[in-house]
């Protein structure tokens, strides 16, 4: 028994955001409805720290819920949905098979990326700008959340327009082997370790996203199929990146996802909306 937890990450592209970004106001109230917890999280960003780096900080936040937050709050560790958009829905995916014990069910808005391997994210048989090197090292600095700067977006944009997005989250180093690169990326995606026990995903993609193809999903929504995951992939027309910051989308591609998750989100408490708001001050009625 207890409150299901609504786990946000937020996106960013894994070098900017902060956690009160990871869902909008209409998200915050559904999930309040709902009579879940709500639990959104920082990460360490690049390129002060890789991926992997950024996934552990994922695992420890999820391991806090699980083992701290169930002493303040009545949660149901069991009962846990992790969401995110981009980069924060590429790490909610990843949490699919990366976080133990897995969660109940994952919510991935145009997840950047659900396959590092891909030449959208890496192509090894080129060499790395020195530029990109250059400018990789200057900004490893680690920090915890950020704004976006005008540094930081060319060095981003730099890496994906060259296909060296893979290298920038696995090492800063423009010699080391690409092979190595590509073993290491196959474990951080998760088109590459699906398995049966991959939780229940809805998987949403704007057919015209400019940032992040919508081929990512797609690969990530075949691995389900091909495993037998229950799945939904909502291809959204005429949309791009960030389609679901316009509100007007909210009840025809966001609702959805939460209605898909409901089912596994089941508790048998009856839900204070107040007793969530007030910072955890049990109420009457």
């Amino acid at each position: 028994s207890g409150y299901p937890v609504f786990f946000a990450i937020h996106g960013g592209g894994d070098i900017a955001g902060r956690k009160e970004s990871a869902f909008t106001s209409q998200e915050k109230s559904e999930v309040l409805k709902r009579g879940w917890v709500l639990v959104s999280i920082n990460y360490r960003l690049l390129p002060g720290v890789f991926l992997e780096d950024i996934i552990g900080d994922v695992q420890d936040a999820y391991k806090w819920v699980r083992t701290e937050l169930v002493k303040i709050v009545p949660i149901n560790i069991d009962l846990i949905t992790v969401f995110g958009r981009s980069a924060g829905g590429g790490l909610a995916v990843m949490s699919g098979y990366l976080l133990s014990p897995r969660p109940q069910a994952i919510i991935g808005l145009y997840s950047f990326c659900t396959n590092w391997t891909d030449p959208y994210s890496y192509i090894p048989d080129t060499p790395v700008d020195p530029a990109i090197v250059a400018a990789a090292n200057k900004l490893s600095i680690p920090v915890v959340t950020a704004g976006s700067s005008d540094a930081k977006d060319v060095l981003w944009n730099a890496a994906l327009k060259t296909g060296k997005m893979g290298w920038l989250m696995t090492t800063h180093d423009p010699n080391f082997s690409p092979d190595e690169i590509m073993a290491k990326l196959k474990t951080l995606s998760t088109t590459e370790n699906m398995d049966a026990n991959y939780p229940p995903t809805y998987l949403a993609h704007g057919l015209v996203d400019t940032l992040v193809p919508y081929s990512q999903s797609v690969q990530l929504a075949n691995k389900l199929e091909e495993y037998n995951i229950r799945y939904v992939l909502d291809l959204v027309p005429d949309a791009n990146h960030s389609y679901d910051n316009d509100s007007t989308f909210f009840q025809k591609h966001v609702l959805p996802a939460f209605d898909f998750v409901q089912k596994y989100m089941q508790s048998p408490i009856k839900v204070s909306i107040k007793f969530l708001e007030k910072r955890f001050t049990q109420t009457d009625d």
